[in-house]
C-alpha cells in the first residue's frame, strides 16, 4: 500500500548557505524526483522504517512539541510504524535535492493534527516549523525543503525575509541551466558547520557580506525581472566567490572544471549545501552549454 501524494525534491537555484544569514533564496520543485509513505510489505525498507522510527522518538521530545505551532498524531504514525510505513523515495541522499526536506513534508502532511491545520499555516510559520523539524537530520535547516516540497511551488525568501510563493518557470527564462552529476554524496551537517566556522575570519565575513549576499541577491532579482545582462555579471561574480571560499563544499575534482568553465561563459555553481551531489551549470543558451560540456566531456542533465 502506498499513500497517495508524492513528495518532490527541490532545487535550491540560489542561496545556498547564505539563506542562514539573511540572504535572499529561490528554490523551485523537481518533479524529476520525488517520494511517498508506503508500507513495506516483504521487509526490504526496514532502514527507512527504522529512520522514521528514530524521528517519531524525536517528535516526542516535550520541548519539541512546545516550539511547534500544531502537534503529531503520534499514536497513528506508532501504529504506521509498527505495519512498516517507510518512504518510498528515488530522491539521492546527500546530494542537495532535499530527501530528508520531502520526507518531513509526507509526515507532516498525513500525521500532522489535525491535519487541516496546514492549510491555515502561512507559509512563513510553516517554513519556522519545517526549520524545527528537519534541524532533526541536519543539526541546523533554514526549513525551506520541506516548504517546498509541502507546498510544490517555486519559493523565493526576498529581501525583507519573507516567504512568498511566486508563479517563476525557469523554461520561460530564456536562460540555459543543467545539472551535472558528480558522482558522490555530501553530507549537509559537517558542511554547514565548516560555513558557521568560517565566520571566525574577518576576511571571509568582510566577503561574505560584501560580495556574497549582493550578488546572491542580484541573481535572483535579475533572473526573476529577466535581466540577463545583470543577472549573468553577479553569477559570475558569485561563481569566483565559491571557488575562492567555498573550496571544502566544492567535489574534489570539480575545482578546475569550475574555474575553468567561466572562461566559456559557462557558470557552474553549488546546489545547496554541495560536497558531492549535482552542481548547477547555468549559460546564455543551451548552444552555450553544450558546446562547452562536449568539449570537457561532461554530461548534463537539463532541467
Amino acid at each position: 500500500m502506498e499513500f497517495e501524494t508524492t513528495f518532490n525534491s527541490k532545487l535550491l537555484l540560489f542561496g545556498e548557505y547564505g539563506l542562514m544569514y539573511g540572504a535572499m533564496a529561490l528554490a523551485v520543485p523537481f518533479a524529476e524526483f520525488g517520494g511517498r509513505l508506503a508500507f513495506d510489505a516483504d521487509g526490504r525498507n526496514q532502514e527507512s522504517t527504522a529512520e522514521i522510527q528514530k524521528f517519531y522518538e524525536h517528535l516526542k521530545s516535550e520541548d519539541l512539541s512546545k516550539a511547534l505551532h500544531f502537534s503529531f498524531d503520534l499514536g497513528r504514525l506508532k501504529d504506521d510504524i509498527d505495519r512498516g510505513l517507510f518512504f518510498k523515495s528515488n530522491i539521492p541522499q546527500q546530494y542537495g535535492l532535499g530527501s530528508s526536506g520531502a520526507l518531513v513534508a509526507a509526515l507532516f502532511s498525513q500525521y500532522a493534527f489535525p491535519a487541516e491545520m496546514g492549510n491555515n499555516l502561512s507559509p512563513e510559520i510553516l517554513k519556522s516549523n519545517f526549520s524545527i523539524l528537519e534541524g532533526y537530520f541536519h543539526g541546523r535547516s533554514s526549513g525551506l525543503d520541506p516548504l517546498i516540497s509541502y507546498l510544490n511551488k517555486p519559493l523565493l525568501i526576498d529581501a525583507q525575509k519573507q516567504t512568498v510563493p511566486i508563479g517563476f518557470d525557469l523554461r520561460e527564462s530564456g536562460i540555459a541551466m543543467a545539472l551535472i552529476d558528480t558522482h558522490t554524496t555530501g553530507a549537509t551537517g559537517p558542511l554547514v558547520q565548516h560555513f558557521i566556522n568560517l565566520f571566525n575570519f574577518q576576511e571571509f565575513e568582510t566577503d561574505f557580506e560584501q560580495k556574497f549576499v549582493p550578488s546572491n541577491n542580484a541573481c535572483i532579482e535579475s533572473l526573476i525581472k529577466g535581466d540577463r545582462a545583470n543577472f549573468f555579471l553577479n553569477l559570475e561574480r558569485l561563481v569566483r566567490f565559491e571557488v575562492y571560499h567555498f573550496h571544502e563544499m566544492i567535489p574534489a575534482g570539480f575545482h578546475r572544471t569550475i574555474s575553468h568553465a567561466i572562461c566559456s561563459k559557462v557558470y557552474v555553481k553549488l546546489l545547496g549545501s554541495g560536497g558531492g551531489g549535482f552542481l548547477l551549470a547555468v549559460a546564455e543558451s543551451n548552444e552555450v552549454l553544450g558546446n562547452w560540456a562536449r568539449k570537457e566531456n561532461i554530461q548534463l542533465r537539463h532541467i
